[in-house]
């Protein structure tokens, strides 16, 4: 049985949310545990009564106020998540953070098959990025394949496989195929975008037979342009798809597209986007 571990705010998560871990853990058979981080020193803090009439809240008063409503709220979230998980015998393991959560999930990361976490998940109060600081940094640094999953996970029809002949791409398709053998009986489709008037596809004929190895339904399609931009394009109006990459933000040599390129995908569409690291 394969170890599936989910990255989530003990502070902020949803039903919805919880739901959709289990359903890929599901597929991929694996055993699931929610690895619940917290970060109860950047948490916002409620600024109520700093300007009442006396007595004066002083700025240590509200601040340990804060870390108690936090602390409350952690509790009782971490109260429900037993109540969804415990019948279905989910692992939960909650942890105050020390530091920056990421380096907690990433050390985290070298014992799991794979790393689950929403595209919108984030540690602190203050304005953050799309997708969040905390999501690009784990994609680096995580030393498994990651999932990262929209906020409303709408039923998966099809996989998109990116493509362009390198070991990144090739070893992501097989990563994917190894971790999900519940999506065997799913249409598969392999996007190659030719670079360079170079439309043969690499590889063509072992892929192939490879993928017919494990699913029903193979086909190939040949795509020219910005290999972001025709991604981009092919999947901005999806909901109903899992798309795949090698790769992501680490060599330029092992990258499918930039990472600034990635993250637009990332920022805008709305679909399960499965990334792995050779």
């Amino acid at each position: 049985m394969k170890k599936i571990i989910a990255a989530m705010d003990a502070l902020h998560f949803s039903e919805q949310q919880v739901a959709c871990f289990k359903y890929f853990a599901g597929e991929a058979n694996g055993a699931l545990t929610l690895v619940c981080m917290d970060n109860l020193t950047t948490g916002a803090i409620p600024v109520a009564g700093i300007f009442s009439e006396p007595p004066v809240v002083t700025y240590e008063q509200i601040s340990i106020e804060g870390r108690a409503a936090l602390q409350w709220q952690r509790s009782k979230n971490i109260k429900q998540l037993h109540q969804l998980c415990d019948k279905d015998h989910i692992g939960i393991d909650a942890r105050e953070s020390v530091s920056y959560p990421v380096e907690e999930v990433v050390a985290a990361s070298r014992f799991a098959d794979l790393l689950l976490i929403s595209n919108s998940t984030s540690f602190t109060a203050l304005p953050d990025t799309y997708p969040p600081r905390f999501v690009k940094d784990l994609l680096v640094e995580a030393a498994c394949p990651v999932m990262v999953l929209p906020d409303v996970l709408s039923p998966i029809k099809e996989i998109i496989f990116a493509y362009n002949g390198t070991y990144s791409s090739i070893y992501a398709i097989r990563q994917f195929t190894l971790l999900f053998p519940g999506f065997a009986d799913l249409p598969v489709k392999v996007v190659y975008v030719a670079e360079k008037n170079e439309r043969a596809i690499p590889f063509e004929h072992q892929l192939k037979a490879y993928l017919q190895a494990h699913y029903e339904k193979v086909e190939f399609a040949i795509m020219t342009g910005e290999p972001a931009t025709v991604f981009l394009a092919l999947l901005i109006r999806r909901t109903d798809c899992i798309v795949t990459y090698g790769a992501f933000g680490r060599s330029e040599v092992s990258r499918f597209f930039h990472h600034s390129d990635a993250e637009n995908i990332l920022r805008t569409v709305n679909i399960p986007v499965f990334i792995t690291h050779p």
